[in-house]
């Protein structure tokens, strides 16, 4: 077996270099301290000491169990399936944020669509554009809407909700419910709601299973059925892994601890970027690993930042922050990528290869990675299973909807630092001779402020587009070609349930640029006095407001009514910064 093919027991390999005998301590003396089988009792002190902070961790593991728990439901979900598929349904769109929605988009991208499946949409931004163009490619009288929310107050997907049942019910009156289906906590208050909508079932989901572990309960599984995935094959693949990991006694080798404690340990090292690498047909799952860890880790200073969706580069392009996981299939060839990780490991950075079958191994890899941040949490002394900052972003925004709400309006942003091609610049930076005057001064001056170990993080609020990624991708591209940090990016209000947590509880070395742009076709919420856009944009302003009370160095570029043209002027403007 050469250096670079897969551990054929759990279809991984480790290349540490001078971290793998580190590493191995690591492991050995969670073993010693009876690891396993405390771990799988939920015993909280492996991760704090506080009382408080147990209950908590304790509050949050029934994901432990889900696989075998919803192995004995699978009938239920197929029931209910070919119960939609007879009632004429054509189409389903999943409605929710975070970890609602993040197993649906990978199942999507990761598996092929069969005849007499049904197809499958995701709604999870608020951005009115993404909306108006799915309710124009929807038959709306023939589409099952999945109204997807564990805490039944999530402001998103109740919106998307209310949005779609009003249009629903103009063709169907009292009959909407029909196509209307809930997946929540028990005793939520969207509970009241779907019963008095009269929606066509409510699941009722694990309330001891935070979002982000829910791919594998009925978040992620109904919309799989739907598609037409064997979602039998999928938890037999999970519970497989439960098994290796130790849910059975005590195991040799544990996939999930190995990974955990690699990742963990590096991270303590300063290598805290994990730089994923996928073939294109499993670029989605860098979505769900990105909130599975930023949102896990990313707490008191803390945190693993998952680095999704750059291109892979030399070893002279990158600093000692960086571990490197490759995720890939036994019979894709993808020789390229993997010459430059040999290079890599060469070079003296840390090198993780794991191998799938097919696309239904990804129940085994979700349960692999869900064990693994836990078990990075015991090792960076952190809770891996609270989000203390996400929560300050939503109030954040409720403050500036208010203020919409009883003004009309939301608060004044204040005067741009630069004002260029119809784009405005805010952020509080000083050029060498005082207050920047123009969009590359005051690029520059923001850009000024990198250190090594640095990271760029965009937060487009945006409609997503391919010509919008595409700049998105060059901007990160420039910037990396430049500095030599890190770069991310991530569509809100998507990333405020994913990533945001880390952005603000973890290390304070991001340099964040908003994009925002204006709603010239807007979208009216029923039962609301805004929009989606002004909903947007609230959100947008509410998470700046966030980012600059915890002294993140922050710039908000807002586009105008044109953010493609605008964002040809930023890269314009970037490219003359980053060069003088």
């Amino acid at each position: 077996m050469s250096s670079y093919e897969s551990n054929s027991s759990f279809h991984a390999a480790y290349h540490l270099g001078q971290y793998q005998a580190a590493i191995d301590a690591t492991v050995a003396d969670l073993n010693q301290h009876d690891f396993t089988t405390r771990f799988w009792q939920k015993d909280a002190t492996l991760w704090t000491q506080n009382a408080e902070a147990q209950q908590s961790v304790r509050s949050f593991m029934g994901w432990l169990d889900s696989p075998r728990v919803m192995r004995e439901r699978t009938a239920e979900i197929t029931q209910f399936v070919h119960e939609v598929k007879q009632a004429g349904f054509q189409h389903v769109v999943v409605m929710g944020m975070g970890g609602s929605t993040m197993a649906p988009i990978v199942f999507k991208s990761c598996f092929h669509w069969g005849e007499g499946d049904l197809p499958l949409s995701i709604l999870d931004t608020t951005d009115p554009g993404t909306v108006a163009e799915l309710e124009q490619s929807l038959p709306l009288q023939h589409t099952l809407f999945i109204v997807a929310s564990k805490s039944g107050t999530t402001a998103e997907p109740l919106a998307f909700g209310d949005y779609f049942y009003d249009k629903v019910k103009q063709l169907k009156g009292e009959k909407a419910g029909e196509n209307f289906v809930a997946i929540t906590d028990p005793g939520s208050k969207f509970v009241d709601q779907a019963k008095q909508e009269g929606y066509r079932h409510i699941f009722l989901n694990f309330p001891e299973v935070g979002g982000r572990f829910s791919a594998l309960t009925y978040f992620g599984l109904v919309p799989a059925a739907c598609y037409g995935i064997n979602i039998s094959a999928l938890l037999d693949g999970a519970i497989g892994m439960m098994k290796d990991c130790g849910a059975d006694g005590p195991v040799a080798d544990n996939p999930g601890l190995h990974l955990g404690a690699a990742i963990g340990y590096l991270a303590t090292q300063g290598r805290d970027k994990l730089t994923l690498i996928t073939p294109e047909k499993l670029s989605s799952l860098g979505l769900w690993l990105e909130q599975l860890l930023a949102e896990s880790t990313g707490k008191h200073g803390k945190g693993i930042l998952p680095v999704a969706g750059e291109p892979l580069g030399a070893p002279n392009e990158y600093s000692a922050d960086r571990v490197f996981v490759y995720v890939g299939y036994d019979d894709f060839a993808d020789n390229e990528s993997l010459d430059k990780l040999r290079a890599l490991e060469q070079a003296g950075h840390p090198v993780i290869l794991i191998r799938l079958n097919e696309p239904v191994d990804l129940g085994r890899e979700f349960y692999r990675w869900e064990i693994a941040v836990a078990v990075a949490g015991i090792v960076l002394q952190i809770n891996p299973f609270d989000q203390p900052n996400v929560q300050e972003s939503k109030l954040a925004t409720d403050r500036v909807m208010k203020a919409v709400t009883e003004q009309g309006h939301a608060p004044d942003a204040g005067q741009p630092a630069a004002d260029q091609a119809g784009v405005q610049y805010y952020a509080d930076v000083t050029g060498q001779n005082g207050f920047a005057p123009n969009a590359g001064g005051v690029l520059r001056a923001f850009f000024g402020q990198a250190r090594v170990g640095d990271y760029l993080d965009l937060q487009a609020y945006l409609h997503e587009t391919d010509k919008v990624s595409e700049q998105l991708a060059a901007f990160k591209k420039q910037v990396q070609d430049a500095l030599r940090i890190a770069t991310t990016s991530g569509y809100g209000p998507r990333f405020l349930h994913s990533t945001g947590q880390y952005h603000k509880g973890g290390p304070n070395t991001g340099l964040f640029v908003q994009f925002t742009a204006d709603h010239p076709q807007d979208l009216p919420l029923p039962g609301r006095s805004y929009t989606f856009g002004t909903f947007e944009n609230a959100q947008a302003q509410g998470d700046f407001e966030t980012l600059l009370k915890y002294e993140r160095r922050a710039l908000h570029i807002h586009l105008g009514p044109h953010p493609e043209a605008g964002l040809d002027a930023v890269l314009a403007a970037l490219k003359a910064a980053l060069v003088a």
